[in-house]
Order: C-alpha cells, then structure tokens, then sequence
C-alpha cells in the first residue's frame, strides 16, 4: 500500500484507468514475486462458467431472439471481474442470477443504450469482426455469443483478442484455449499489458487486423475505458459497474450497454 500510494502522485488525471491499473499490478508483482496474481482465480472462474456452457445454450437456442439473447448473456458475464470487486466476487451465484433471468440482465430501462439493431446492421454487412476479450470466466459467455454469430453469420470470419501478458484477471491467450475460444474464432493477442486495449500500446501486426475489421466487439468496462475515443465500426458490450461509467453514459449500476462508439462524445 506505501508502494502504491508513493506511485499514485506520479499519475496525470488523464491518465486511462487501465494504464494506472497496469503500473499498480508491476508493482504487486514485483513486490510479491508473483507474475501472475490471479492465476487461480481465473482458472477457477473459467472452470465454473464452463460448467454451465450447456445451460447457456440451451437458453439461447430456446429464445425467442437466439441473437438477442446470446448478446445480453454476454453483457451479464462481465460481471466476472475482480477489478471491479476488490473484495471478492461468488462467481457461482452471479451465474445462478444469470440462468435464471433473474438479474437485471434483461432490462434496458434506456433503449438509446442497448443498439440492438444497430449491431445487427452491423454484423449482417461484416466480413471480418474481432471480439476483444474482457475478464477469465465471462469468455464462456463470449464464446456463447461468438458461436451465435457464426450459426447466423456463416460468412463471417471471427477473431477473439487477448491480453498479451497477465493483468488482473483478464484473458490471457491460455485462457481463451482453456475455454475452446479457438473452436469457433482465430484467437489472437493485441500485445496489450493494460486492462483495457491501449491502441498506442499495441503490437503493429495486430493494429494491421484491426484496421482491416469490418467491425469490433470491445467487451467490458476497461475496454470501453481505453476505446471509447477510438474512430471506426466499435460496439461497446458491458455491464455497468461503478459510479464514474454511470455518469458517463448516462445508465444505472448493472445496466446492460450495447452501445455504438460516438468518439466526439
């Protein structure tokens, strides 16, 4: 904590929260020695979530809207993060929520938040769409949803990014196999250290394939934290989670967002 604390005078206020995140975990780490802090909890949430895989299909494949209904399971399971709950999370019952629609999962009080249709637009002209991957875990959920795409969209061709080395609990390439990402998308890592895509940080073979995507997925609050001023085809998939995303997009705390980039926002 003096560690942190004597670093913190050293952050701009314009500093991106995943780059203050990333500059306070190589600190845990080279304090504890420990590369990766969150190993285990990772594996466990991932063994967890893949538990129910076949839950989540089946509601997905029995919805009314399979698409709809795939996306807002994918917006639940951001609420998978450790970042954003430093004193722990019961990832079982927070899927228990989820399964049995009884978390605000499916109710968007704000429609100019959740652009359904839009994204619909979108992926129905797309040729190539990458899906940034968020937290260990919630991926189950992206890979629902990623499967969802491919049965509707067969022409499209899917990449699922990563981290590049182990930050909270994000998704590491191992994780994205662990989980069979690579069953129904090019898994890929951006290069990115920070919890949330830093485009300036980022390897240039990746920014190559991102620039040529016809549409992109940024999963979850970090993501959105770091793209949300980035120019091009971006959705925004998460869950809202703290006070500061609350006012600026202008939703409530575990609201749902299917939201299209708006960079001059």
């Amino acid at each position: 904590m003096d560690e942190v604390g004597d670093e913190l005078k050293n952050f701009p206020l314009d500093m991106p929260p995943p780059v203050m995140a990333y500059h306070i975990q190589r600190l845990i780490t080279e304090i504890s020695g420990q590369e990766d802090p969150y190993r285990e909890i990772k594996a466990a949430s991932n063994r967890q979530v893949l538990a129910v895989i076949d839950n989540l299909r089946t509601m997905v494949h029995t919805s009314q809207n399979p698409m709809l209904m795939a996306v807002k399971l994918a917006c639940a399971g951001n609420i998978i993060d450790y970042g954003a709950f430093p004193n722990g999370i019961d990832v079982q019952a927070e899927i228990s929520k989820i399964l049995s629609q009884t978390q605000t999962a499916g109710e968007e009080s704000s429609p100019s938040l959740f652009d359904f249709d839009v994204f619909m637009q979108a992926l129905s002209s797309a040729k190539r769409v990458m899906y940034i991957g968020d937290n260990a875990g919630e991926i189950v959920f992206d890979r629902v949803l990623l499967e969802t795409i491919a049965e509707t969209f067969p022409h499209i061709e899917l990449y699922f990014v990563t981290r590049e080395k182990p930050i909270l609990n994000d998704v590491l390439i191992k994780d994205a196999m662990d989980c069979g990402l690579d069953s129904v998308a090019t898994v890929v890592s951006s290069g990115s250290k920070t919890p949330g895509l830093i485009l300036s940080e980022a390897d240039p073979d990746f920014l190559s394939l991102y620039r040529e995507s016809d549409m992109i997925i940024s999963k979850g609050q970090g993501n959105y934290e770091a793209l949300s001023q980035a120019e091009g085809p971006v959705f925004f998939l998460l869950i809202i989670k703290c006070e500061v995303i609350m006012r600026l997009i202008g939703g409530a705390r575990l609201q749902l967002v299917l939201k299209k980039n708006s960079p001059t926002e």
